[in-house]
């Protein structure tokens, strides 16, 4: 009887998940950026302003939102199941940042053709967060200290991937005197997002600070 391979079997789904999850943020990217395709619909705000969603654009979101489902199945699969492996707790939360950094960037560079222009302060700030997060709980794990994932940094992950589907279905129009009130909105989920990611941000390093200390 021959021995399966390892990597194959039910345990690694969640693993599959992660991979797939990486494997889309490519496609959504250059999906994001061009515009072809017919306009599946527009917002009108009035004589001068439209705002058009291209069916790249809404491809693109979709793609998003599958890839931002895969992020919640293959964590319930793990705690259901006990499916864990090294490779999960290394690469989940990493593919999670490719996903949401690499679209919050494009849409901080897309000024033209109807795309959202999130202030670059939003990513900026976001990457650096997780940067130093990161970095700080390698330097844990090199004491032995594991530092799990708080509901925080769990809101954070959800609210900015609901910020990123509002802008691709809903807010995608540049700053203009005369539709400040819809940029305002569009914004204002990235603001919250930011947010969260800044406090969950404070919490881990707090967490492991007082955790290092105890050593």
């Amino acid at each position: 009887m021959k021995k399966s391979n390892s990597f194959f079997k039910k345990s690694n789904i969640p693993n599959y998940l992660t991979i797939f999850r990486i494997l889309l943020v490519p496609i959504i990217i250059i999906l994001t950026c061009i515009n072809f395709g017919p306009v599946v619909y527009s917002y009108k705000l009035n004589d001068l302003y439209e705002s058009n969603f291209y069916l790249s654009t809404i491809i693109a979101g979709v793609l998003f939102i599958i890839a931002s489902l895969t992020d919640f199945i293959d964590g319930f699969l793990a705690r259901k199941y006990l499916w864990i492996s090294n490779f999960g707790k290394l690469w989940d939360p990493l593919a999670d940042k490719i996903l949401v950094n690499s679209v919050m960037l494009i849409f901080a560079g897309c000024n033209t053709n109807n795309h959202m222009p999130i202030y670059f302060i939003i990513p900026i700030l976001m990457v650096l967060r997780d940067i130093i997060v990161d970095g700080y709980r390698m330097f844990a794990a090199s004491k032995n200290i594991v530092v799990a994932a708080n509901m925080w940094g769990k809101l954070k992950t959800t609210a900015q991937m609901f910020a990123i589907i509002f802008i691709y279905f809903f807010f995608n129009m540049n700053y203009n005197p005369a539709n400040i009130w819809y940029w305002c909105v569009q914004n204002l989920m990235c603001w919250i997002a930011l947010g969260f990611s800044l406090y969950s941000g404070v919490e881990y390093m707090i967490k492991i600070t007082k955790l290092i200390s105890k050593k």
